[in-house]
């Protein structure tokens, strides 16, 4: 399979619209404005980062931290398209057990070192051995091997056809970090060791404030970098980011569905597109420390008692779904008119077959950043209660603050969102251990339908595995889906060619080929 296209099935499955901003220059044009490469660029992002180490870094659009000074193997477009950037060219074979990645040429790390197979090599094996939350991703490795000094084979366990996916600028596997970064992890802390477009600048940064990223002047494509600067401000609640927008604080920010209207108002452009699917996790599947999650009857209650409707009308209906099922709408394994709806008569009966009749105390575990004064959880909360379930709600600052706690195996309940273009995608997030799975539960049942969905060729016999999926996690009842939300941007007047999709709802800055990269628009 070919560099050029996709190695994913879903992007032949979906029907992809493309949301693009183009302002003063054609959205696919490669001639740079005049000022292009010496400007700067000042985003907003939510919150801290998880990690300036890419090992340990998040993913989605809090990859911007890490993937402007670490290029990776895979850099996929707005539109969801797979393109070269550290590796020019990877074929998967063996029936998707085999990755074989052929390397860019003529690219050095910022200790100077030559980037080889040897490098991405000892990269990859870190990432495994690092214990980020991102490790997950990886896939089931079995092996990496180098054939030559331009060829990295990866060969998987069992089938894994998202494997080029996952070494993409989102997910932190396919960020190479550089031997001098692998020889002191701490380092990667206040400094970076990668092959990007800028290098992590801690004089130009303010801890948990703003986050400065200079020119990579060893940069293997000089003509993609449009930027001289970039900066990363960290503005997470909704009314501020409004504001930093409308004024001009920022060129580009994450707003609230909530405040959208006011943003667009002002005069700027908006991008959206589908991303969260929102929930409660029950992790304590075992009944460890809240025997009743142990019930599959209290589990499925749980997501009967939650009204929907309710909460997708009061986040803003226009970039809010009320879905009852693991996946959003348009991702491959969604099912038109299934899930799981509103019915409060019959979760108490499912309460008392259970043998929870007058209901239990359950301690659940949230944090306040990509969910703002926690209005989702709250609305879940109080929708428990009403089948008599008292929700205790343990409120985190941070996402890194969320992630260690969970981590912790302390809370049996979580409320955070989960992605994927497909079925098999989210349900990595509840079979593999992770924040969502911090028990490291298994249930053969989903085992055996993942493993299903991942070996099948056939993109209608894939659809239909993933379809299963949808079925066999509303049956396990482990998560209770409540809302989809779309991602919304604002774009201001400075910048360009900004483009979200639903295979890629999080727009970052840089791109290997200058067509697919912001512009300054002036």
């Amino acid at each position: 399979m070919s560099a050029a296209r996709s190695p994913l099935r879903r992007i032949a499955l979906i029907a992809v619209t493309a949301v693009a901003v183009v302002g003063g220059v054609a959205a696919c044009s490669s001639t740079p404005a005049a000022n292009a490469g010496s400007t700067t660029l000042t985003t907003q992002f939510a919150g801290v980062p998880i990690s300036l180490n890419p090992a340990l870094g998040g993913s989605g659009g809090s990859a911007i931290y890490t993937s402007l000074p670490y290029d990776s193997l895979i850099y996929q477009t707005g539109d969801g398209k797979l393109i070269p950037d550290l590796a020019t060219a990877w074929t998967l074979s063996d029936a998707n057990t085999k990755l074989t990645l052929t390397l860019r040429s003529g690219v050095t790390f910022t200790d100077g070192t030559t980037m080889d197979a040897a490098a991405v090599k000892a990269s990859l094996e870190y990432f495994l051995k690092a214990g980020g939350g991102n490790a997950r991703y990886a896939g089931p490795i079995s092996d990496i091997s180098t054939p030559d000094n331009a060829t990295v084979v990866i060969t998987y366990s069992t089938a894994y056809p998202d494997g080029p996916y996952y070494l993409s600028q989102y997910w932190s596997v396919g960020q190479i970090i550089g031997p001098k970064g692998l020889a002191d992890p701490n380092s990667l802390l206040t400094s970076s060791d990668g092959t990007g477009q800028y290098s992590y600048s801690a004089a130009d940064s303010v801890s948990g404030s703003s986050y400065g990223y200079v020119k990579n002047p060893n940069y293997f494509n000089p003509a993609a970098q449009q930027f001289g600067k970039v900066v990363v401000k960290v503005i997470g609640d909704p009314s501020a980011v409004s504001s930093a927008a409308t004024t001009g604080q920022v060129d580009f920010a994450g707003v609230s569905p909530t405040t959208a209207d006011t943003v667009k108002a002002a005069g700027l452009d908006l991008v959206s597109a589908p991303f969260f699917t929102w929930g409660l996790t029950m992790a304590d599947t075992q009944g460890t420390l809240a025997p009743a999650l142990a019930n599959v009857d209290v589990r499925q209650a749980i997501a009967m008692a939650i009204d929907r409707d309710a909460l997708a009308s009061a986040l803003g209906s226009q970039y809010t779904q009320a879905n009852g099922q693991i996946g959003a709408e348009g991702t491959d394994g969604y099912i038109s008119g299934y899930g799981y709806s509103y019915d409060v008569d019959k979760a108490k009966s499912l309460m008392a077959q259970g043998g929870y009749p007058d209901g239990f105390e359950l301690q659940v575990l949230t944090e306040n950043i990509l969910d703002p004064q926690t209005t989702i959880s709250q609305a879940i909360a109080g929708d428990l209660g009403k089948i008599g379930i008292k929700v205790d709600l343990v409120v985190k600052n941070s996402v890194p603050d969320f992630i260690q706690a969970s981590l912790t195996k302390q809370y049996p309940a979580v409320i955070w969102p989960v992605v994927g273009s497909n079925s098999a995608q989210v349900l990595t997030n509840f079979i593999q251990p992770g924040v969502t799975n911090p028990f490291g539960n298994s249930d053969p049942t989903l085992t055996a339908a993942y493993d299903a969905a991942q070996s099948s060729t056939d993109p209608a016999a894939a659809t239909a595995a993933y379809q299963n999926i949808t079925k066999a996690a509303n049956d396990a009842a482990w998560f209770a889906p409540v809302v989809s939300t779309d991602n919304v941007f604002a774009v201001g007047k400075n910048i360009t060619n900004v483009t979200a999709s639903a295979l890629n709802s999080n727009p970052l800055p840089q791109a290997p080929d200058a067509q697919y990269a912001w512009k300054p628009s002036k």
